[in-house]
This record gives structure tokens, sequence and C-alpha cells, in this order.
């Protein structure tokens, strides 16, 4: 009798574990990173006027992160970002409000008239940028890696995509392919993502966005994103 009850209190043990563990793991997902441009216009000079949009979640949390929209400037020399508008994750009863409502601007087309105000009060009209004109350049491509390579004569290993915060591309995923979604001559917008989750195959390279841990020895190694969705910028001299 005794030693069916200690068999059945270490099969309930068994069992409880199982479900902590299980209950721990449905706290946090793989840890993901997204770090998105999107083009408005170009102008005379080459430069390409973008909206941004950058945020991670470094340990796969489902609770409210931070969210960072802003402008880009893009150049065949630079890219110069403009941080406008910031979410933080607390209070969390406004916070999926207002992802909503920027991520909605982020996403949506550009007017004309919210052109002119981008110029005046962002960029306060130091950069002429006449028109929402970039849907003539717009490819939206998948091609493999060595296709585009052919075709651009340019070498990715050695020209870098570049990402917002001063990211550059690494190694490219294993299905070799880039999925090409502007081309402005001298100025190229990649998607990388990895996320099979919307994409059936994984896209372009993988970036050197740092994601720190600390290792068994006592070190902090980087140890990236599980999950990416990166907008790159390839400069073509």
């Amino acid at each position: 009798m005794k030693l069916s009850l200690n068999r059945g209190i270490t099969i309930l043990f068994a069992i409880v574990l199982v479900l902590l563990c299980n209950s721990m793991n449905s706290l946090t997902g793989p840890s993901t990173i997204e770090s998105e441009i999107k083009p408005i216009s170009i102008n005379k000079k080459g430069e390409v006027l973008c909206k941004t949009r950058f945020t991670k979640n470094e340990m796969g949390a489902y609770s409210p992160i931070k969210i960072e929209y802003g402008f880009c400037i893009i150049s065949k020399d630079t890219i110069i970002e403009i941080k406008t508008k910031t979410i933080d994750p607390t209070p969390e009863s406004s916070y999926y409000e207002q992802k909503d409502y920027w991520d909605s601007i982020f996403r949506s087309e550009t007017s004309q008239q919210q052109l002119n105000d981008i110029k005046e009060v962002i960029l306060k009209n130091k950069y002429s940028f006449p028109s929402t004109n970039i849907n003539s350049y717009k490819v939206n491509k998948i091609l493999s890696v060595s296709d585009f390579e052919t075709t651009k004569n340019v070498s990715l290993k050695k020209n870098k995509q570049k990402g917002l915060f001063g990211a550059s591309s690494t190694e490219y995923y294993n299905e070799k392919k880039v999925h090409l979604l502007y081309d402005f001559g001298s100025i190229i917008l990649f998607n990388n993502t990895n996320n099979i989750d919307y994409e059936e195959l994984e896209l372009g390279s993988d970036f050197d966005y740092y994601n720190p841990w600390i290792d068994d020895m006592g070190k902090e190694i980087n140890i990236g994103f599980e999950v990416n969705i990166i907008t790159g910028i390839l400069i073509i001299e």
C-alpha cells in the first residue's frame, strides 16, 4: 500500500513538472527583430526618402515591446536616420491602440499632402522631394543570389547590405534567394526574412544586430535573433 502511494506521488509529481515546463515555454516565443524601411520619394540627386519602423524582442516575450518610427534619407554615401515617434511598452492599456495607429501610418501609402508636411515639419525644407514617385521603381521579385550578382555585376559577399542603426548583412540563408523590393539604380532595397510563417522561403541574409547573452564562462556573446524581418539597403557604386 505504501509502495503504491509513493508511486502515485511520483507519477503526480512528474505530471506537474511536465505541465510546469510547458507553461514556462508558453511564456516566451522566438527572439525577433523587425527593422523595416518603406520608400516614399526619390529626388533628382538620387536621394531616397523613406519611412522606418524598428523593434526588437530579445527574449521572445509576449508582453508589449518598444517600437520606434521615423524616417531615413538614403544616398550613395550616407543613411541619415530621423526618429520621430517611440511607443514604450507601458501603459499596456493604450499600447496596442498606439501600435495599430502608427503601424497603419507606416504601412499605408503616403499622400502628397503628407509628403509636403514631412518636408516642412520633419526635414525643415532642407531636402527637395517633389512627389511620391517610387512606384515605377518597385520590383517585388525573388531571384537567386547568383542571378542577381550576374545581372548587377556585384558580389553580395563583398558588398554588404546595410540596415537601420548601422547593421550589416552577414550570411545568406540556405535558400540563397533574394527578394528585391525596389531598384533605384545605385540604391537597392531587399526584404530579408526567415519568418516562414509569412514566407514560404527564407529570403536574403541574416544581419549582425546585437542580442547579448552570457555564456557558461560568464562571457557576453551575441546570439542574434531567431526571427528576422529586415529591409536591407544595397549601395552599388
